[in-house]
Formats: C-alpha cells, structure tokens, sequence
C-alpha cells in the first residue's frame, strides 16, 4: 500500500484546503494522474499518482483542511 501525502508547497504554507477530488476507491490510476487538488496561500496545486494501482482509500472531501504530509489517497500497487 502506498501512502500519497499532501507534498510541502512553500516555506510558509503548513496547511491546505481541499478544493477537488478526482479519484474513489476502486478507480485504477497510473503515473501522472490527477488525485486531489488542494489550495494552499499562494496557488493551486493537484496532487498526482506516483505509482499504477487501484485507490484502496480516499481520505480527504472537498472542503477538508489537510496539513502539510497528512495521507490524502492510499493506492493499492498489488491491485493493479
């Protein structure tokens, strides 16, 4: 199982707000694809899939404040 985290955005920027999740459980992704965006002080930022797998766990909604390294998606390489 691997753990995407909300990626650090800035020297100031700590927290970030969920704006879009592209991703549900079940949902087979590869590198490079959308996850969640999220909106930190300054810009927009999406996060991306690192790996191919299928998203075992999605742990954020629109709306939520997430902090900098909190695990926002759990990909499942196994299910690939």
């Amino acid at each position: 199982m691997i753990d995407v985290h909300v990626p650090k955005m800035g020297m100031t920027t700590v927290e970030v707000d969920v704006v879009a999740v592209h991703v549900k459980p079940g949902d087979v992704v590869g590198p490079g694809d959308d996850l969640v965006d999220v909106e930190g002080d300054k810009a927009t930022f999406t996060i991306e899939a690192d790996v191919a797998g299928t998203v075992a766990e999605v742990l954020v909604a629109v709306g939520d404040e997430s902090a900098v390294g909190d695990v926002v998606v759990r990909i499942d390489e196994a299910a690939a």
